[in-house]
């Protein structure tokens, strides 16, 4: 079934600049009751924000109840994904259609994966003031592509993974998931002095030891070890390329005490930061 509203819009670029990451298209629309698309194999992906109401999203075996506030991205050649719009609350979205050679990769590092595609923006305000001005300005004035590419870059950037995916869906979860979201936990918010193996096990819904268990078969590595060899492998990358301080680069990987990140990266390297960043600098 597909039935079309009266207030859809929708403009199309058919010139890249950029290969790794551009816009395909941008589109919004207020559903009538009971608006389905889909399925339908696109061959770019689309991410859908909802601004307003309810509806269902369905991707294979899963049916997520989504409301205001919630996003949703279909990937391409996706022969399973169907949405429909709520009967007495039908919502009312904005789409952004993209591809590129870098997609997948820039996707994966914002916690998207094959089996994590729904999820919440808690950012409204600031998001929503973006999203907004791309309806309003861009498919009313047309303007050029690249402040449309501009603001879709920084749109996407709000469109982060987190526990609110877990929530929202009630099927189990492969060991695999677990650890693929472990891993993109650790390599997007390393910097968080906060980040720890019990948080990110409490953001993902299961037990620190079972994911311990799950990091041991996957990774042949423990959480914590996981961890703390993905801060010092970024803060070796900065003593290697910039001219920050012991202090400054521990800070810049989630140590508040300076000490502690010293004792770990001579742990690791077999050496201290400080005398492998002279090092370095003499080698250069």
């Amino acid at each position: 079934m597909f039935m079309e509203s009266d207030e859809r819009k929708e403009i199309f670029f058919t010139e890249p600049l950029l290969n790794e990451l551009y816009v395909m298209n941008v589109g919004y629309e207020k559903c009538l009751p009971r608006h389905s698309f889909g399925p339908q194999i696109r061959e770019y992906y689309v991410l859908h924000y909802i601004l307003s109401g309810k509806g269902t999203f369905r991707s294979r075996a899963t049916t997520y109840h989504l409301k205001a506030g919630n996003f949703f991205l279909i990937e391409p050649n996706d022969v399973y994904a169907v949405y429909e719009a709520d009967e007495q609350e039908p919502w009312e979205y904005v789409w952004i259609g993209f591809q590129g050679e870098r997609t997948a990769a820039i996707l994966q590092q914002l916690g998207f994966h094959a089996h994590v595609q729904v999820g919440e923006l808690h950012n409204r305000s600031e998001a929503e003031s973006y999203i907004h001005s791309l309806i309003t300005d861009h498919l009313e004035q047309r303007h050029p592509i690249l402040r449309v590419q501009g603001d879709f870059f920084r749109i996407l950037s709000y469109f982060h993974m987190d526990q609110s995916t877990h929530q929202m869906n009630s099927n189990p979860r492969s060991p695999k998931h677990y650890v693929d979201l472990f891993i993109a936990h650790v390599r997007t918010s390393y910097g968080n002095p906060e980040l720890t193996v019990n948080s990110i096990a409490r953001q993902i819904g299961i037990h620190p030891t079972y994911l311990t268990q799950l990091t041991g078969a996957e990774l042949q590595q423990t959480s914590l070890q996981y961890l703390t060899s993905y801060r010092m492998l970024r803060g070796k990358f900065l003593l290697e390329n910039t001219d920050y301080t012991v202090e400054k680069v521990a800070h810049a990987v989630g140590y508040t005490n300076p000490l502690s990140f010293a004792r770990a990266f001579k742990r690791l390297f077999g050496v201290a930061p400080g005398f492998y960043s002279k090092r370095h600098r003499r080698l250069d």
